[in-house]
């Protein structure tokens, strides 16, 4: 059922029909696809923009979440976080939700966690957990948590200061298209070694 609403929805071997497509994974989303509970709430944001598209598919993300979809436990920490009106109880989940996603290998969430554990959002603040989680999405190839993990080696938070190590990072986040004019400062700052030993750290892991 919910592959074939899937079929409907694209238009894909099958006539495209969007009326029926959200019918079918509104069912299936009933019946506990946990796929399907994701994807209608997707449908339901999308129909209905703002706080009450949100509000109406809290209910889909939470069983899907609770089955393990890490794009549900993601979306409801967003949800839980930032939507006016949200039981106390639920929101101070928020955080415990974002971390079921970047446990899950989601690295946006992994970005989100660090961020939330650096800055104390949802929670106590742990720099050294943040930075945990920044390395570990910078190591999944997530240019935003490469850039912001070359600022934390700089300002040695949560992980002791290394040039060298500040500087890969930036390179391989700058090679990606993220330009930032103060870690650039900061490269050009180095002495011919530092520079020389971060290309090749760059370059190293970009051929691993």
């Amino acid at each position: 059922m919910f592959k074939y609403a899937l079929l409907l929805m694209e238009g894909r071997d099958v006539p495209r029909d969007k009326k029926t497509s959200e019918e079918l994974m509104k069912k299936a989303a009933d019946l506990g696809n946990s796929s399907a509970q994701f994807n209608y709430g997707q449908l339901l944001v999308a129909d209905m923009p703002g706080e009450r598209g949100l509000k109406a598919a809290m209910p889909y993300y939470e069983k899907s979440a609770e089955q393990g979809i890490a794009d549900a436990q993601y979306a409801l920490s967003q949800i839980y976080l930032n939507v006016d009106g949200i039981d106390e109880n639920k929101r101070s989940k928020a955080r415990e939700w974002l971390l079921r996603a970047a446990h899950a290998g989601f690295d946006t969430a992994q970005l989100d966690a660090a961020i939330w554990l650096i800055e104390g959002i949802g929670g106590d603040r742990n720099l050294e957990d943040g930075f945990g989680w920044m390395r570990r999405a910078a190591e999944s190839g997530n240019t935003v948590a490469q850039n912001k993990l070359s600022h934390l080696y700089v300002n040695a938070i949560g992980t002791r200061p290394d040039p060298v190590e500040a500087a890969k990072w930036y390179v391989l986040s700058r090679r990606a298209g993220l330009k930032d004019l103060a870690l650039e400062d900061f490269y050009l700052g180095l002495d011919d070694d530092q520079q020389k030993a971060a290309l090749a750290a760059a370059n190293k892991y970009r051929s691993s």
